[in-house]
């Protein structure tokens, strides 16, 4: 079957990212058009086009997306695929399915393309009935925000004493002990055992997991260089600290990187 698409993105690394995933999960799926835009969004949608899918980012570069679905009827679904994290109420008020937070990796967006068809697809009679329950829930629920912390404690013997989120330039896990490495490359253990423990309170858009064992934030990268042909180098802090990319990480993060 092929699945008419449109994607609503304004950021061409992110297009780029989600038209390769959509060809990997469903190779005769037709990208029917790309738009970046609140008003082209409005322009395309006004004359209800036949969609199965949208996927659409929330933040465009002029205005909110949900500009657009409060205006326009839609009977399509949308996976909405965004940075924030604080429309999950509106979202799936608007038709929304699934709600996938950046950087999202190939599973997770394979996950969000499962679920799309176990639904049925576009105007099915369960999707539907999904998504009415889905809205009804959140409108007697309250949103549960996640908490990106701004410090952490790292507890010693005799102190407790306190590292800003902001001076940590990066995180990693050795043989169950997570180490915090800060811009005046100072070790410090954490609390947490896992990087996974970490990743929660971490925001993505300043964060990512480059590999197994550590975690870099964004603003410490002074530049990258191809270590070979999957992997790439990350110089940190002044280039004093290397780190590597592992194979299947590069491209994603390549992508975060918008390059």
């Amino acid at each position: 079957m092929i699945y008419r698409i449109l994607i609503i993105e304004d950021e061409a690394p992110a297009r780029k990212k989600l038209k390769r995933y959509i060809s990997e999960v469903c190779p005769t799926s037709e990208i029917v058009a790309e738009l970046d835009n609140v008003e082209d969004c409005k322009l395309f949608l006004k004359d209800a086009p036949e969609l199965d899918l949208i996927f659409s980012d929330i933040e465009l570069r002029d205005g909110n997306v949900f500009e657009v679905y409060d205006d326009i009827s839609l009977n399509c679904p949308i996976i909405f695929a965004t940075a924030y994290n604080d429309f999950l109420i509106h979202a799936f008020e608007a038709n929304g399915i699934e709600y996938l937070l950046k950087p999202f990796s190939l599973d997770r967006f394979t996950k969000a393309w499962e679920k799309f068809i176990r639904l049925g697809g576009s105007g099915s009679k369960n999707s539907q009935q999904l998504m009415e329950t889905i809205s009804q829930l959140l409108k007697q629920s309250s949103p549960v925000p996640v908490g990106y912390k701004e410090q952490f404690a790292i507890k010693s013997a005799t102190e407790t004493y306190f590292i800003k989120t902001e001076n940590i330039v990066y995180f990693q896990a050795d043989k169950g002990v997570v180490f915090a490495f800060d811009d005046k490359n100072k070790r410090h253990i954490m609390p947490q055992s896992t990087l996974k423990e970490i990743e929660d309170f971490l925001d993505p858009q300043k964060f990512y997991k480059i590999n197994r064992s550590e975690i870099v934030q964004k603003y410490f990268i002074i530049k990258i260089k191809r270590y070979n042909k999957n992997t790439v180098s990350i110089y940190l802090n002044s280039e004093r600290i290397i780190l590597r990319t592992s194979q299947n990480k590069t491209s994603d993060f390549n992508l975060w990187m918008g390059i």
